[in-house]
């Protein structure tokens, strides 16, 4: 019985080659490296809402241990709000401890040159830090099979408020299709 299965595996798989080496070839084109740099705007009660909340008290947060907030940030190309759009981070973030958020959201660009292209990030941002490094795990439109990393560092924040602004620098690999 033993080598009838391992024939039945053998040509399942050999069947099956074909078709993972004409998909991946599909995307076997040139590599780039895009560098994006821009700021993100997080405005309490306007732009992010609590949904989900614990009564543990996370010291020195705006937020509860276990709280999920979800994100319609907008993102700039200059510090101020005002400056022209880019795009937004839309999602949602959990807190933790020590003022640790972890993040899945995308980076939906609605301006220039990635206009309806999108980045999934996803993994912790320590916001204690001066400089946070938080993964691109995919994307959609131009980024395509994108990865790489965002780098986060805190501009400004308004304790009595909860606003903030960070400035972003994206270094994401993306694959051009034939």
């Amino acid at each position: 019985m033993a080598p009838y299965s391992i024939l039945l595996l053998s040509l399942l798989f050999l069947s099956l080659s074909p078709t993972l080496l004409i998909a991946d070839s599909a995307y076997s084109g040139d590599e780039e490296t895009v560098h994006l740099h821009f700021y993100i705007h997080f405005i309490e009660n306007q732009t992010e809402v609590v949904v989900a909340k614990s009564d543990i008290r996370v010291p020195g947060s705006f937020y509860n241990f276990g709280s999920i907030v979800v994100v319609d940030n907008p993102l700039t190309e200059g510090i101020n709000i005002t400056s022209k759009p880019v795009g937004k981070v839309q999602g949602l973030f959990s807190v933790m401890d020590s003022l640790t958020v972890v993040w899945s959201a995308n980076i939906v660009f609605t301006t220039g040159q990635y206009n309806g292209s999108s980045l999934a990030i996803l993994g912790p941002d320590d916001i204690t830090k001066a400089v946070r490094e938080v993964s691109i795990v995919g994307g959609s439109g131009y980024f395509r099979r994108a990865q790489g990393h965002i780098l986060l560092k805190t501009v400004s924040v308004d304790f009595d408020t909860g606003d903030a602004e960070a400035e972003v620098d994206v270094y994401v690999d993306t694959w051009r299709s034939k």
